[in-house]
C-alpha cells in the first residue's frame, strides 16, 4: 500500500471520527421537552418500520405563529415552547407536555429566551405546517408502536443551544397524573 493511500484512508478516518463525535456530543446535556404526538401510517418499504408522527406544535395557534405560517414558504421558523397542561404519566415517569407559545423568523436571543425549537415551513400537502425534522421514530417490526392511535403517545425531544431538535424516544402515555 503506498503512503498517499495510507494518508488518504487516514485522513477520511479522522474525518469521520470527528463528525461522530460532534453529532454524539451535539445534543448531550441540553434541555428535554416531551410533545404530544398524532401518530399516522408506520411502514416504508425501504427503510423500514417507522412511526410517523405529527404534532400539535406543527401548527401553532398563536397569533404570530398563524401569521408567520401564511406569510411565507419553505423558510425556517423558531417556535418557542413552554410546559403547560396537565402532567402526564409515562413508563419514565411524570413529565408535563411542551406547548408552542410564539414564533419568530430570526433565531432566538441566547438561553434566557426560554426553550425554542427550529424547524421550517412546509411545503406541498402540508403547506400551512411545520417541520421539525423528528417526524419519523423507526421501530422494530414487532413494535407496539407500529399501531398505536393519536394521542397514546407522547415523543421526548432533546433542544440544543442552536435550538436543534433530536427525537430520543417515543413513550406510551400510561395515564394523565392528578
Amino acid at each position: 500500500m503506498s503512503a498517499w493511500l495510507r494518508v488518504v484512508l487516514a485522513a477520511q478516518v479522522l474525518f469521520f471520527s470527528v463528525w461522530g463525535a460532534s453529532l454524539l456530543r451535539s445534543h448531550a446535556h441540553v434541555r428535554v421537552v416531551w410533545l404530544a404526538t398524532q401518530p399516522i401510517d408506520p411502514r416504508d418499504l425501504l427503510s423500514g418500520h417507522y412511526v410517523a408522527l405529527r404534532y400539535p406544535i406543527e401548527t401553532p395557534s398563536t397569533p404570530d405563529c398563524q401569521a408567520l405560517l401564511a406569510s411565507a414558504d419553505a423558510a425556517p421558523i423558531y417556535v418557542q415552547l413552554a410546559d403547560a397542561g396537565p402532567p402526564i404519566v409515562t413508563s419514565e415517569g411524570a413529565a408535563t407536555v411542551s406547548h408552542a407559545v410564539a414564533c419568530r423568523r430570526d433565531p432566538p436571543p441566547g438561553v434566557s429566551g426560554g426553550t425554542w425549537i427550529a424547524g421550517r415551513v412546509g411545503g406541498g400537502a402540508r403547506r400551512n405546517a411545520i417541520s421539525y425534522g423528528i417526524e419519523r421514530f423507526y421501530v422494530p417490526e414487532a413494535s407496539t408502536l407500529r399501531d398505536a392511535r393519536s394521542g397514546s403517545v407522547v415523543a421526548k425531544v432533546a433542544i440544543n443551544g442552536a435550538a436543534e431538535a433530536r427525537l430520543v424516544d417515543v413513550l406510551p402515555l400510561m395515564q394523565r397524573a392528578n
